[in-house]
């Protein structure tokens, strides 16, 4: 537990550092991460794990975790029922609108047509405390494929946040974080529009970890403007990541003097296209075999440039995985989908027998319902007896294993109820949400594609290395927001307002 883990802290003497590389990959698995070790050299993942301390069981206490509020939680140090961000997107019950968590109409897109900001973000950074630390001189740059990750990862207080348009391949940023940086456009230019080529870094007898089989190789080509969705779950992006980070080191004073600056980047390790690992075998296998050497290429970087001996590294995973749409039916497992429109239909169906004809609900988004308040209202009837009867109704739908509202969170809770809490949020969240049972997808419609559901949390790495940090495996089960504290405290500086770190 995380108690057995507080002491390994105080026995170390640590130089402060002058950068702080923090870096979150998403869909990093540690089963994957050790299984495939025998794709890599000896300067990347294996230098991490032999010389940093090793949290292997890392997971997200809470539900329905994404990279939005997975990453979230590793830069606050709290969860969305704190900082607010449930998730990539949800429905703004004002507008009846899906809003993206980052984005924000009160700034100006850079290379882009839809502008960005942290304002969603309720709680405050281990990024934005170095920035208050150093009244405003630590330096803090932010690159990633997407735009939620890059935004919530450089915090409130960010000089430069880049992640890469879906549309034209251009690196951009928001006009909340000031001036575009000229290294940047400078890689624009550079970039934009060059063709890439992904195939097997290795002969295909290395890449024989899913069976006996020999899988077939595979080989992808990638047009800088076309299919960037695409690119971004290839290998061919981490490679992009790392020119970046590259580009901006050499032309940045980040590093170069006692204030600790911190650089954050964002790397992907799920599979192409989301697809299932039946459908990908090899694809994986070779996204770790050359993300290995990414890192290996950085830290050879940045040890000429400032010397691995005056730098701290962190690693960490969205702690989720894409299992593709797999049909659990074709192996005869218990499976099914839950269409969300078809109950919000009929749900409505049953409250107007309860309660009279009306327009009870007012939306759905995922597994989450919002109620009509201003009908319920209007009617003069008890919400709460609305409740009761959705979730009766709700229960006795197929593939539902628990209904949930605020007014069962409150109070003491048990350990399970609590992972619930600690997902919602009152302004993000919907008025009843639902629980699938495992092996069961939710979708909007018909032709929607929702993903597998797995209650089994998905452990993940969190490694710390470097400037003194001494080299252990911790075994113990570790809440992802012990990160914050650890590099806090590592950095002299306080842990971002309401770190917690408590285990349930």
């Amino acid at each position: 537990m995380l108690l057995g883990i507080l002491p390994s802290f105080a026995q170390q003497d640590l130089k402060s550092p002058k950068l702080y590389i923090n870096i979150t990959v998403d869909q990093l698995r540690t089963d994957f991460l050790y299984e495939f070790s025998g794709l890599y050299g000896e300067g990347g993942f294996k230098r991490l794990l032999q010389d940093g301390r090793v949290y292997p069981n890392a997971y997200y206490a809470f539900d329905n975790v994404d990279r939005a509020s997975a990453t979230a939680t590793l830069s606050t140090g709290t969860y969305p029922y704190v900082n607010g961000i449930v998730g990539e997107s949800w429905l703004d019950r004002s507008s009846l609108r899906i809003v993206n968590c980052v984005e924000d109409h009160k700034y100006q897109g850079v290379y882009t047509t839809v502008p960005m900001s942290p304002v969603r973000l309720k709680a405050i950074t281990v990024t934005d405390e170095m920035k208050r630390a150093t009244r405003g001189n630590a330096i803090v740059c932010s690159i990633a494929p997407n735009e939620d990750m890059a935004v919530l990862t450089g915090g409130h207080a960010a000089d430069a946040v880049l992640w890469k348009n879906n549309s034209t391949g251009y690196w951009c940023s928001s006009s909340y974080y000031g001036l575009y940086p000229s290294w940047a456009a400078d890689k624009n230019k550079e970039i934009h529009g060059r063709s890439s080529k992904w195939e097997p870094l290795y002969p295909m007898e290395m890449y024989g970890h899913f069976g006996d089989k020999l899988p077939d190789g595979f080989k992808y080509s990638f047009n800088g403007i076309k299919h960037i969705r695409e690119y971004k779950t290839s290998a061919c992006m981490n490679d992009e990541v790392t020119e970046m980070a590259m580009a901006y080191l050499k032309a940045s004073r980040a590093g170069k003097d006692d204030i600790a600056d911190c650089l954050s980047l964002t790397y992907y390790a799920g599979n192409y296209k989301g697809q299932s690992m039946e459908e990908r075998p090899v694809e994986i296998q070779d996204v770790y075999a050359r993300l290995d050497r990414n890192l290996a290429d950085l830290l050879d970087f940045v040890d000429k440039r400032i010397g691995l001996e005056n730098v701290v590294v962190s690693l960490a995973s969205t702690g989720y995985v894409i299992e593709g749409s797999e049909d659990g039916a074709k192996y005869r497992l218990p499976s099914g989908t839950i269409y969300m429109d078809r109950i919000k239909g009929l749900l409505n169906v049953y409250l107007c027998a309860q309660f009279g004809k009306g327009d009870y609900i007012e939306d759905v988004y995922g597994p989450q319902l919002y109620l009509n308040r201003k009908a319920i209202e209007r009617m003069k009837l008890d919400k709460l007896d609305v409740i009761s009867h959705t979730i009766e109704f709700l229960k006795s739908v197929d593939g539902v294993e628990d209904v949930f509202t605020i007014y069962r969170l409150g109070g003491m809770l048990s350990s399970e109820m609590q992972y619930v809490k600690n997902g919602y949020n009152p302004s993000a969240s919907g008025d009843v949400w639902l629980r699938p049972m495992p092996g069961w997808k939710v979708a909007t419609d018909v032709a929607t594609e929702h993903n597998m559901t797995y209650r089994t949390p998905v452990m993940f790495p969190i490694i710390i290395y470097g400037c003194g940090v001494r080299s252990e495996v911790v075994e113990s089960m570790t809440p992802a927001n012990v990160l914050a504290a650890e590099m806090a405290r590592i950095l002299h500086i306080r842990r971002p307002n309401d770190n917690s770190l408590r285990v349930f």
